[in-house]
């Protein structure tokens, strides 16, 4: 058994319409690896879209929209998006205090075909000043341009694959005790595809009469009409399912909703508005329609009126012009009705008509200027009309116009300056023309003009208090007066000092009694010089000075060298570096009368002197040991030799370094110690070197060797007697042996069989005999030793010595002694 089943595109979009759904999208088969999308590249203005519908936005959750597309995408692969249309979600949010909208595109659909994309992936956010989206807004979405490309070239692939026949309702099958597909994305039908007539399915019943029949279900639109919900603004799509054998329909539902709504839109430009102007209220229309999801509209209702919005008609007097009546003076209002529809438009509802509103003109004076009448001598007050409306606002309704009953006397009046007239001599008297007005202000109607009724005064010349005017361009000098006239009994000056015709000659003077008044001018660069004049002129027999010393540049005089009066050496310019020595010169000038005049002082020239140097000494440096050959520089002027430096270090003289001597050591007795007998001196060591001038010099080198300063030590000599030392034997008969214990080698022992003398020298000497048979027979004496030896103190510390206790004399005592029996006898010496 076989199942076929549709799910629309439209249940889908309400399955996904929550907050969720438009943070993660539903992954289809064709969509990029999680981790491919991950790294997916968002392009900016991918492509641009409108909303097919007008859509309100919400704050609190996500709201299906959908969408077509405005223009070309901008992807670098050309793609054809023609019949393609997308689906998705919006919202609004709020950032610091701005309404945001934000768009998703999820889905990407043609005809039934369609293809999920990621959320992530396909955005756009701007800012919004309604609550509604418009089909007239253009959205621009950000996204993956790989993935949108893929997506388009899919739903190509898809309608090139579907049945040529464009069925509506395509169905997807499986095989039986298959799983039913919940994509719902396959729109293809192989049953309808393969379906054949009754006539022949019954001859292939007679052939094979034991075959089930195949049995497949449909779910499909056709013959069910949509409900329409006007409280919830909502047209519910019905659907019925039918049960197919072998492609004969068998059973059929009723029509149910199957979950797929569109909602139903209001068209207000079809209508007109409602108006009521008794309650000056305005009520808009509309018309409702709906568009399922092939786009195809359905229109539900004609006009009706909208009660849930309503326009404010106002009396609009600003859109009128007032009618004036300047004879009674009084204005009359006129205003028009109209309202502010839907979208802002205003609407007419009558034109401009006089209204009961009548407002009393005023005059006003003081924006006014008079008006002036010269001719006649007066000045006339002037008005202008103005109202003021209820609003308490003020309109002008008239420019100015004078007042026949306000008329003022214009007078002269002596308030200006005097016009003087040099050439005449005469002072013109100024007057101003005046008026009071009703304000009892004075008004002026013509600046100060020449009276017509005073006559002019006759002005005086004065020189004594003016200066002289020089015009040095023209060489002349101009005489000045100062013009007066008396009027009203008091003495009044007309003008500043000007000049008269009287003139006087200019003179350069250069010099008085063969002496330059002025100091002469030398350019010594250019070689020239020029003397300087002063500007005199004579007035009444006298000479004036009027300016001071300028340069005469039409007689420059020419400057020259010499080294007159500079050839003393010692004024030279010495360079003791370049070996060169420069002589010096000074400059003049010539003028005519009185001789030489000189410009400068002594100062360096062009000739050279080379400089003779002869060794004088040297110069030492101590600290580095080296030296460094001094020398007298001096040079040949006219065959006399000059000294110019005594003893002088020539830059890059060579060191020459100084000869070691020897060493001498300087003992240090206040640092003199003792070890032990011994005492031991500290020196102090210095290196003697001789310089190249022959001097020597003595440099400290730290300590130098210890020095023996002889024995110091106190020595007292000690005597002592030592009884017993040594034995010396004598041995007539029998054996004897004679040793010392104090031999620790041992010697050997003697024997002696006739008599003889045996002699031991030591302490703790020993006599062993023993008899044989004959017996023995044996005596001997004891030998004392005077000793000695030395105590000895040490300096310094008072450390007491002793030396080891030496023999100085031996002495036999004369006692004899018998050597004992016949055994062995010892006999301690000490």
């Amino acid at each position: 058994m076989q199942y076929t089943r549709i799910v629309s595109s439209g249940l889908l979009a309400l399955v996904l319409a929550s907050t969720s759904a438009v943070a993660v999208a539903q992954t289809v088969p064709g969509d990029p690896p999680a981790a491919e999308a991950a790294e997916a590249l968002i392009k900016e203005n991918l492509f641009t879209v409108s909303p097919v519908l007008e859509t309100e936005l919400s704050s609190d959750s996500a709201v299906p929209v959908q969408l077509q597309f405005n223009s070309t995408p901008n992807t670098d692969q050309a793609v054809d998006i023609r019949g393609i249309t997308a689906e998705g979600f919006t919202r609004t949010v709020n950032v610091n205090g701005e309404e945001i909208a934000q768009v998703v595109v999820t889905r990407l659909k043609k005809d039934t075909n369609f293809v999920d994309l990621e959320a992530n992936d396909f955005t756009s956010q701007f800012g919004v000043d309604s609550k509604r989206l418009l089909p007239t807004n253009s959205i621009s979405v950000d996204g993956d341009e790989a993935e949108f490309v893929q997506a388009v070239a899919q739903l190509s692939a898809k309608e090139e694959t579907d049945d040529p026949q464009g069925q509506e309702d395509k169905e997807t099958t499986s095989t039986e005790d298959s799983s039913v597909d919940e994509g719902g994305s396959s729109s293809e039908n192989p049953v309808a595809g393969g379906y054949e007539t009754p006539e022949r399915l019954a001859q292939e019943e007679e052939e094979e009469v034991e075959r089930e029949p195949n049995v497949t279900y449909n779910v499909t639109t056709d013959g069910c009409d949509a409900v329409v919900d006007l409280a919830s603004g909502v047209v519910r799509q019905q659907s019925l399912s039918q049960t197919l054998e072998d492609g004969v329909v068998t059973e059929t539902d009723a029509c149910a909703p199957n979950g797929v709504v569109f909602p139903i839109q209001k068209n207000y430009e079809a209508c007109e508005d409602i108006v009521n102007r008794d309650s000056l209220v305005a009520t808009p229309q509309y018309a409702s329609y709906y568009n399922d999801d092939k786009g195809a509209r359905y229109d539900l209702a004609s006009c009706q009126p909208d009660e849930a919005q309503f326009y404010v008609i106002n009396e609009d007097y600003e859109a009128c012009s007032p009618e004036m009546n300047f004879a009674g003076e009084e204005v009359t209002m006129l205003s028009q009705l109209a309202y502010r529809g839907r979208g802002g438009k205003q609407v007419i509802v009558s034109e401009c008509a006089a209204t009961d509103k009548v407002y009393k003109m005023e005059r006003e004076y003081g924006v006014c200027g008079d008006y002036v009448d010269l001719k006649g001598g007066t000045a006339e007050a002037q008005y202008s009309l103005f109202y003021v409306d209820g609003k308490a606002t003020r309109h002008k309704v008239s420019d100015c116009m004078p007042d026949d009953e306000k008329s003022y006397e214009i007078v002269e009046k002596q308030n200006c300056t005097f016009d003087f007239d040099f050439d005449q001599g005469k002072a013109v008297i100024n007057t101003s023309l005046v008026y009071t007005n009703g304000d009892e202000v004075e008004v002026s109607v013509r600046e100060c003009s020449p009276s017509e009724t005073i006559q002019p005064i006759q002005m005086t010349a004065d020189t004594s208090n003016c200066t002289m005017r020089h015009d040095f361009g023209s060489g002349t000098s101009s005489e000045m007066a100062m013009w007066t006239y008396e009027h009203d009994g008091q003495l009044f000056q007309a003008s500043p000092c000007i000049t008269t015709d009287t003139t006087y000659t200019h003179s350069k003077v250069f010099e008085k009694n063969g002496i330059d008044v002025c100091t002469p001018i030398v350019d010594l660069a250019k070689g020239q010089a020029a003397r300087q004049y002063r500007t005199e002129i004579t007035v009444n027999g006298r000479e004036e000075v009027i300016a001071g010393c300028q340069p005469d540049e039409s007689a420059m005089l020419g400057i020259e060298a010499t080294v007159d009066g500079c050839e003393d050496a010692a004024s030279f310019d010495h360079d003791l570096v370049a070996g060169v020595s420069y002589g010096r010169e000074r400059f003049f000038y010539n003028v005519p009368g009185q001789g030489r005049v000189y410009v400068t002082g002594c100062q360096r020239n062009d000739q050279t002197f080379t400089h003779s140097v002869s060794p004088n000494g040297w110069k030492n440096n101590d600290g580095s040991l080296r030296a460094q050959q001094l020398v007298d520089v001096s040079i040949n002027v006219n065959g006399s030799a000059y000294q110019i430096a005594t003893s002088y270090l020539q830059p890059g003289t060579s060191e020459v370094a100084y000869s070691f001597v020897r060493n001498e050591d300087q003992p240090d007795l206040p640092k003199a110690y003792y070890d032990g007998c011994n005492q031991k001196i500290p020196t102090n060591r210095t290196a003697i070197y001789r310089r190249p001038d022959g001097s020597t010099l003595s440099v400290p080198k730290g300590a130098g060797p210890v020095a023996d300063g002889g024995d110091f030590c106190q020595r007292v000599r000690e005597t002592r007697v030592n009884p017993g030392w040594g034995i010396k034997a004598y041995l007539e008969r029998g054996n004897l042996s004679l040793r010392s214990d104090t031999d620790s080698q041992g010697h050997s022992r003697r024997r002696h069989q006739n008599a003889y003398w045996i002699t031991i020298k030591g302490g703790n000497a020993r006599i062993t005999g023993f008899s044989n048979n004959d017996g023995m027979i044996c005596h001997f004496y004891y030998i004392n030793r005077e000793e000695e030896r030395l105590k000895i103190t040490e300096p310094g510390t008072g450390k007491v010595s002793y030396t080891t206790w030496t023999g100085i004399k031996e002495v036999q005592d004369g006692t004899r002694r018998n050597c004992g029996v016949t055994q062995a006898i010892g006999l301690p010496l000490s």
